[in-house]
């Protein structure tokens, strides 16, 4: 037994190494869009609605909120229209929009939160998530909504679900 020891020696580095990295994040994929999206460590997951469209996240630490979810485009409206609509449901002044080709970002704040919107279109759905998070803490989630950008994939947006 005592060539063992080394082996579970061993075992127990490499798991403690990929400890860190699980503590980081989790993937949630949703069953019925398809979205998948990496939530930040220290975000729970609050219960999924009944028509598993999306999930809320809420990081009490901080008051902050993740919002994923999907819809089926049945106005058959463009990219366009759903971010002017978009646009139009925010309260104040628009801080950052950016726009892709199947994709448009909006942010802006109200009172003392930050608002991250991303947004993919498709022709039979579409997914977005919403990030917000307190002014005060900007510089601290500036790299998880640079995360939040890189990990978001809108799934099959040509059929909707």
């Amino acid at each position: 037994m005592r060539g063992s020891r080394p082996l579970r020696l061993l075992l127990a580095f490499l798991l403690a190494l990929t400890v860190p990295v699980v503590a980081q994040s989790a993937r949630y994929t949703n069953p019925r869009f398809g979205f998948v999206i990496r939530v930040p460590a220290g975000f729970v997951a609050q219960p999924a609605p009944a028509n598993q469209d999306g999930r809320t996240f809420l990081q009490e630490r901080t008051g902050s909120e993740l919002r994923a979810w999907g819809w089926n485009n049945v106005l058959d409206e463009t990219l366009a229209q759903v971010m002017a609509r978009g646009r139009q449901s925010i309260p104040g002044p628009i801080a950052y929009q950016r726009k892709g080709r199947n994709w448009y970002v909006l942010s802006w704040i109200e009172g003392t939160d930050i608002f991250y919107e991303k947004t993919f279109v498709g022709a039979g759905s579409g997914a977005s998530f919403r990030l917000v998070y307190p002014v005060a803490r900007k510089a601290a989630f500036d790299p998880i909504v640079t995360a939040l950008e890189k990990s978001f994939k809108p799934g099959d947006l040509s059929d909707s679900h």
